[in-house]
């Protein structure tokens, strides 16, 4: 399946802004409630590999295994914990029902498991001992209290909901011993004594719990509100890298669909000066994004800094996949195909050259190939931090970000003058890096293939490239080997000089059957839905 950036479609402007109005909209943002879904799953199977531990494997060793089965008050209870506990498991895996209504069903399935803990834990426990021998620190708490507070900790849930759950687990034990009572297993206990051993402890750890459950649940809603970027909120994650997170986003009124960009600056794992020059880098990617008009460079909708100093960028979401999986899911490119990819990426690289700017990091994971409408094939160069300007500029003390000796970018695709530290980089080096991406792109491998990141900067800075028809069984033209090789000449001066002299060369070069629209249709129409890849 192609990888797809947009995971679903967006409502109405009306049903938006209608669900805004609602009490769900008040509740726990929805990466939390997928969260505290899978927290559901670890907790069954913890009750699951518990019972199988605790009841089944212990009574086997010890010889009592048929015994447990002679009576249903005995087996009935881990039975119906068994049970209950794999069709939660089921529920929750299932995926076809909201992370919400998941949680509604395990507020039950904490009740079940409660009252059979119960029924486990006092079912003729009792038999043969005096009230007199009955008391608090004799009894004391069961598993029931221990499970309640455990429960609502691992799974948030609206407090009012929460309450009633704990209290139906809560009233389980005095019940139980009531049961007890009626059918002669234990001895009888006036009011106090039933509310001091077995009501009153219970139900204190009913209300900690409770205390717990909106205290968590208050945490969630200023995490909701913390995700609202200006008039934006986050919907779920997409990916993560070493700028960022990326989360597809809702506008609070439009019905246009984005993508978030986020860096938190308590996450980067530096000292705060370090923490402010990636901030600062992070900040200018969407200063110079911004400024790009080429509709081959991914456009910026906004940006700014939440409360918590969280800087973010708003840009459109994109339907898709990057150059490195559509490669490494459906092998090498049609030589034809890589020549249409190659030209767009050059509008959008030879813009930014015009101004003065310098990409620096051109990859396949920066280029996205997009289905647009009707478009097919629309490229979309990303990921302009580590952008630089080439020429004077009133600002380059403060854009020039780099520590002295440090060398940014991708090794695998980094020109030489890179590799080799230089501070003359201008808009060739990009250029080097569009061959690398089209050798990618036309043997499915790297121009050089080395294990460390010191010998890939070595083979970059001295090695010639061999020739891509040469790596690969299926033909590839003589003219657009010698482009891609001249794109990979080590030195700047005899590299193709601009983006626009790259674009007219790869223009030159022929083909039997050229990439058209009605190609690029048919295969997002075989590739592009939810099936495998044709």
């Amino acid at each position: 399946m192609v990888n797809r950036i947009a995971r679903g479609t967006i409502s109405k402007v009306s049903s938006d802004v209608a669900s805004r109005r609602t009490p769900s909209s008040r509740g726990l943002p929805q990466v939390l409630l997928r969260v505290a879904v899978r927290r559901v799953q670890i907790l069954t199977i913890v009750i699951l590999i518990g019972l199988f531990f605790g009841w089944i494997v212990t009574n086997f060793f010890e010889g009592q295994l048929a015994d447990e089965f002679r009576r249903v008050g005995e087996w009935g209870p881990g039975i119906f914990m068994i049970a209950s506990s794999l069709v939660m498991l089921g529920l929750a895996k299932s995926g076809k029902l909201a992370p919400s209504a998941v949680l509604l069903i395990a507020l039950v399935y904490e009740v079940a498991i409660s009252w059979g803990m119960a029924f486990s834990v006092y079912f003729d426990a009792f038999q043969n001992i005096p009230a007199s021998l009955m008391e608090s620190d004799v009894v004391g708490l069961t598993t029931v209290a221990l499970w309640m507070m455990f429960f609502t900790v691992m799974v948030p849930a609206q407090p009012g909901r929460a309450l009633a759950a704990l209290l139906l687990s809560a009233i389980s034990i005095p019940v139980v011993y009531l049961l007890e009572v009626r059918a002669g297993r234990a001895p009888v206990l006036d009011a106090g004594a039933l509310w001091l051993i077995f009501a009153g402890p219970h139900l204190f750890a009913a209300g900690l719990a409770y205390i717990s459950a909106r205290v968590i649940y208050r945490l969630g809603g200023e995490v909701k509100r913390a995700q609202e970027m200006g008039s934006y909120r986050l919907v779920e994650p997409l990916g993560s890298g070493g700028m960022g997170e990326v989360w597809s986003a809702r506008h609070r009124m439009l019905v246009r669909p984005a993508a978030v960009k986020l860096i938190h600056p308590d996450s980067l794992g530096v000292d705060s000066n370090e923490a402010s020059v990636l901030i600062s880098r992070f900040e200018r990617e969407a200063q110079v994004t911004a400024s790009l008009q080429s509709p081959h460079t991914v456009e910026l909708y906004d940006f700014g800094t939440t409360e918590d100093g969280t800087f973010y960028y708003v840009m459109e979401l994109l339907e898709g996949t990057d150059l490195e999986q559509l490669v490494s899911r459906f092998g090498p490119q049609p030589p034809e195909r890589v020549v249409h990819v190659l030209r767009q990426v050059c509008a959008s690289l030879g813009e930014a050259h015009r101004r003065g700017l310098v990409h620096r990091d051109v990859k396949p994971a920066n280029v996205y190939l997009c289905q647009r409408a009707f478009q097919y094939d629309f490229v979309k160069v990303l990921d302009f931090g580590l952008v630089k300007w080439h020429t004077a500029h009133p600002k380059d003390e403060d854009l020039h970000l780099s520590r002295s000796g440090t060398i940014l970018g991708t090794p695998s695709y980094m020109a030489p003058e890179i590799a080799k530290g230089e501070d003359a980089i201008d808009g060739r080096a990009d250029l080097y890096a569009v061959g690398c991406l089209a050798y990618w792109l036309l043997t499915g491998g790297l121009v050089f293939e080395e294990r460390s990141y010191a010998a890939m900067l070595m083979a970059h800075a001295t090695r010639p490239p061999q020739p891509p028809s040469e790596k690969i069984a299926h033909p590839i033209p003589a003219s657009l080997d010698s482009v891609v090789l001249s794109c990979l000449e080590k030195e700047p001066d005899s590299r193709v000089q601009t983006a626009e002299d790259l674009v007219a060369q790869l223009g030159r070069v022929r083909f039997d059957s050229p990439w058209t629209s009605d190609r690029a249709a048919d295969w997002w129409e075989r590739n592009g839905g939810e099936g495998e890849p044709a």
